[in-house]
């Protein structure tokens, strides 16, 4: 059995600027959806007509489905042509944040709908001709 050589990935000497000042962007806007008091929308939320609120919904549950997606085989299709460490680093944060925005979504649902509409949202999601659409 072959013997596995691991590198330590040196920040300090970075072969191409656009990785560590992609990290940089990156980790500076870096943001938790438990950080922002999704109450404060409940007024505009209720204002909304019922065919807005559930455009929206529909709308954020497709938006999870794209962000879960990029988070489970987008980012690792990328990873695969990673020229340095540095950017397997800088794929490997944005797929964080890609599952970060996934569950963003469930926080918004969690406080503006009913167990009923979030379970019709990612029904209607999961189910969507044009959504699960292959090729």
């Amino acid at each position: 059995m072959a013997n596995t050589y691991y590198e330590a990935i040196n920040w300090n000497e970075i072969e191409d600027v656009i990785d560590k000042s992609t990290w940089e962007k990156l980790t500076e806007q870096f943001w938790l959806d438990t950080r922002i008091p999704l109450s404060n929308d409940l007024d505009d939320w209720r204002s909304l007509s019922e065919e807005e609120k559930q455009l929206v919904g529909y709308v954020f549950g497709g938006l999870t489905l794209l962000d879960t997606i990029q988070s489970e085989s987008g980012m690792e299709r990328l990873r695969e042509d990673a020229r340095t460490p540095h950017e397997e680093a800088v794929l490997n944060n944005i797929q964080f944040m890609e599952s970060v925005h996934a569950k963003s979504y469930s926080s918004i649902f969690t406080t503006l709908n009913t167990k009923a509409e979030i379970d019709d949202i990612f029904e209607w999601t999961n189910s969507n001709e044009y959504l699960q659409k292959n090729g």
